[in-house]
């Protein structure tokens, strides 16, 4: 007869449970799990030893919260992981305990999260990667493939109203194509500043933290990626591009792998409609009324509105293309739009004053027209952090700005936000590397 796990819950008191050890024995023992899982019992003997793998965690944490008990959330991966001899970081307590003493107010959540959110608001070259399930009761969750969205979640929960700077560390999950040379399992460790009344103050402090933890931690070989996802619309419709196809090729430009094949497929040449195509009158043509031919008609004229010149099209691909510092940048930008290029004038200054402010180095800092497109909520300024020298792994830290994300998770209007994190695992690889260096060159 197998051996049920039991489902009282733990009385107000129960003490945390802060083990694998201690959940295996909360759910009815070893065999108990074993079932659950569906795995061997020996293989629950070694999670007692070496915790849980992370394709155990939603079962287990789902069955937990249904009986009612109390973990600790680094059983199920809220964990500050422990850093090697050769990579060890300045701060006792991680990026997390660094982003505290920036004046940043620590912040948990739930690895497994509602996947709705993720699905809406992330964009189709993310959602690629979700790790979906469909619990008992029919509702679709995930694996949190990033903190950000989780943490304005807990900003509407526990702060709405405020100004509000939180920081965070914990694990995500992301499905990488088998030979990326990527882990699907990772530590994120990040800020968000919510609700901040100085939109350029917010991002050059955010900018400035990021870049004083990498220092802290010992990288300092990197290089920074800036764009700006309020230039894209303002170029096109410098293109004469009409309204509707700005909106649509908004959507579009997140798709990263798709963008050139939708761009080839907007690029028709446009329908001829005139006044020749709109007769008058009750006659009948081929069998069709005058009236249902002028619908056609105004049908294949509204359909230019949806439609790209080709001369529009290179122009698009040769934006997208775009890489340099950012004066330079802006300047072909300008020439590409002749006379439109007036409508760039909210950028003249910024991207000096954000470099200055945020104390960047502006030798690494490239304006680079193609990036920031892969998280479908970023709204403005969005930035990578890179260190070439770990070849696929060379993003160590990346953010934005997403003003419009909290008011599509439940704020009654927009609120101004932005936010960053850094990869913790590729941070400490970047580390090590140039501590390995240093100590080669001094050989």
């Amino acid at each position: 007869m197998s051996q049920s796990i039991p489902d009282t819950p733990p009385g107000p008191t129960a003490a945390t449970l802060n083990s694998a050890s201690a959940v295996i024995d909360a759910l009815g023992g070893t065999q108990a799990v074993a079932e659950l899982l569906q795995v061997g019992a020996s293989a629950v003997s070694n999670y007692r030893k070496n915790g849980f793998p992370a394709r155990a965690h939603y079962t287990l944490s789902r069955a937990c919260i249904a009986r009612g008990l109390n973990v600790a959330g680094h059983v199920f991966g809220e964990t500050d992981r422990p850093a090697t001899p050769a990579m060890a970081p300045v701060h006792a307590d991680g990026l997390s305990g660094f982003f505290i003493d920036a004046g940043f107010e620590a912040i948990s959540m739930p690895v497994l999260q509602p996947a709705a959110p993720f699905i809406d608001r992330m964009g189709e070259e993310m959602r690629r990667r979700l790790y979906t399930f469909t619990d008992p009761a029919g509702e679709q969750l995930c694996l949190r493939p990033d903190l950000t969205i989780p943490a304005a979640h807990v900003y509407l929960a526990e702060y709405s109203g405020q100004t509000a700077r939180l920081c965070y560390e914990g694990l995500a999950f992301r499905y990488q194509s088998r030979g990326a040379g990527k882990p699907e399992e990772f530590t994120q460790a990040g800020v968000e500043i919510i609700g901040g009344q100085d939109a350029l103050a917010d991002e050059a402090d955010l900018l400035r933290t990021i870049v004083a933890a990498l220092k802290a931690f010992g990288v300092t070989q990197y290089n920074i990626k800036l764009n700006h996802l309020g230039l894209f619309p303002v170029f096109l419709a410098g293109l004469g591009v009409s309204a509707r196809m700005v909106a649509r090729l908004e959507r579009k430009f997140h798709n990263v792998t798709g963008f050139t094949d939708d761009l080839m497929a907007d690029a028709r040449p446009p329908a001829r409609v005139g006044p020749q195509f709109m007769p008058e009158g009750d006659a009948m043509i081929a069998g069709r009324s005058l009236d249902s031919i002028r619908q056609r008609a105004m049908a294949l004229q509204s359909q230019q509105d949806q439609t790209l010149t080709e001369i529009q099209r290179q122009a698009i691909q040769s934006y997208a293309g775009l890489a340099g510092p950012p004066a330079d940048i802006m300047r072909r930008l300008a020439d590409m739009m002749g006379p439109a290029a007036a409508e760039l004038a909210p950028f003249e200054n910024y991207w000096s004053d954000l470099i200055a402010r945020a104390g960047l180095p502006a030798d690494r800092v490239t304006l680079t027209m193609n990036h920031g497109r892969k998280m479908a909520y970023y709204t403005g300024l969005a930035f990578e952090v890179h260190v070439p020298a770990l070849g696929p792994r060379e993003i160590i830290a990346s953010g934005g700005r997403y003003d419009d994300l909290l008011q599509t998770l439940g704020a009654a209007t927009p609120l101004p936000a932005i936010g960053g994190a850094l990869a913790v695992e590729r941070v400490r690889e970047a580390a090590a590397l140039e501590s390995f260096g240093a100590s080669e060159g001094a050989s």
